[in-house]
């Protein structure tokens, strides 16, 4: 085996680590996405059970009960405060 040879064996090796590598990137790349769309649907679920356990009678009653707990000068910031949730929750 002469010099040549290493060289050209050499080359082959690197040659294949190099398609390995780009190989490598491209499932990481897909693993990413894959993680990322299962972050976002698991974020909408949670935003999904959010809404359902806040639906406006319950905005209402909560708005309700801290009205009845603090003084009138803060009824029309809770008013405010629940009219946003409401909007928010559609």
């Amino acid at each position: 085996m002469g010099l040549d040879d290493l060289v050209n064996k050499a080359k082959d090796l690197l040659g294949g680590a190099e398609a390995k590598t780009q190989e490598a990137t491209s499932d990481a790349q897909a693993v990413n996405t894959e993680a990322a769309a299962g972050a976002s649907e698991e974020a909408s679920g949670l935003t999904d059970k959010a809404k359902g356990l806040l639906s406006d009678d319950k905005i209402d009653q909560i708005a309700g009960a801290i009205k009845d707990k603090t003084p009138d000068q803060v009824d029309s910031i809770v008013d405010t405060v629940a009219a946003k949730g409401k909007e928010l929750n559609d």
